[in-house]
């Protein structure tokens, strides 16, 4: 299985997507949707990844043919991508930055949604606006991933003024929020309250690096904002603990603050299998 590093070093979303998927073929069924729902539309044929309990034995008995009951949440579904650009998603490990983890992480759930036959739109936040670059029409898969390979991260933020436009559709949605959710005060939260809804369901995904998270620096270093530029020098070790405490309180403080009704924080590593993510993202269960 190639690493992320492999993967990222390609440099073609296009192949590392198709890459990501082949590593899912094996036991999932690769959809992306918001859930089952309790109202009968249709039925359709069985796909290997599908769950034996949705289909109709009943039906099986009359027919011999493995069928499968499909409710009005299973289709028309619009998925959302919404990317940082910010300058913290520069923050580079391992020969690769958290900007590449995310553009190779949407390229693939974009892939498999084009092959879901689902309808995607993109955005990014950059320089304190949230910019939509990509609407829902049938070439959408490829003017995302052709904006993709081109974004560059800088700035900082938050919002100069929100866009209330944004969130004013009605629409089944599902928004996919790739980012560090790394805030001064408490810009995320209100972001994606704003975005709530009974028919729109979030998916946070948060990545940070292996030093962020254990921070194991011995020795002095250059500490540099990445979105202000300023710079210090530290040693590692004696900010070490204080680090940690104070990131993990943050942390927690946030996943707390976003609990949320259908709203789904995935905090990942930037040393997890891209792979790993998308397929927890596919399995996820239905949010209340």
């Amino acid at each position: 299985m190639p690493s992320n590093l492999e993967i990222i070093k390609l440099n073609d979303l296009r192949l590392s997507a198709r890459l990501i998927s082949e590593q899912l073929r094996q036991g999932i069924h690769s959809g992306i949707r918001v859930g089952v729902g309790s109202e009968f539309e249709q039925y359709r044929h069985y796909r290997p990844g599908d769950d034996l309990k949705r289909i109709d034995w009943k039906y099986f008995s009359r027919s011999g043919k493995y069928m499968v009951k499909e409710s009005t949440t299973e289709s028309n579904l619009h998925i959302r991508m919404m990317l940082d650009l910010s300058g913290s998603m520069n923050y580079a490990e391992a020969d690769f930055s958290r900007l590449d983890y995310a553009k190779n992480l949407l390229a693939s759930l974009a892939y498999l949604a084009y092959l879901q036959g689902d309808s995607l739109s993109y955005y990014t936040l950059s320089e304190g606006k949230i910019e939509q670059k990509v609407s829902p029409t049938p070439k959408s898969f490829q003017r995302i991933l052709y904006l993709l390979e081109t974004e560059k991260a800088n700035g900082s933020w938050p919002l100069e003024e929100f866009p209330e436009a944004l969130t004013q559709g009605r629409n089944r949605e599902l928004i996919i929020w790739v980012s560090d959710f790394l805030q001064k005060e408490n810009e995320w939260e209100s972001l994606v309250k704003a975005f709530l809804h009974p028919r729109k369901e979030l998916i946070l995904i948060q990545i940070l690096g292996e030093q962020e998270l254990s921070f194991k620096l011995e020795g002095n270093f250059v500490f540099r904002d990445l979105e202000s530029g300023q710079e210090f020098i530290q040693d590692g070790k004696s900010v070490q603990a204080e680090f940690r405490k104070k990131f993990q309180t943050y942390l927690d403080q946030l996943s707390e603050r976003l609990l949320l009704p259908k709203v789904q924080l995935l905090r990942v590593s930037m040393q997890t299998p891209l792979s790993e993510v998308v397929r927890s993202i596919l399995n996820r269960k239905q949010l209340s």
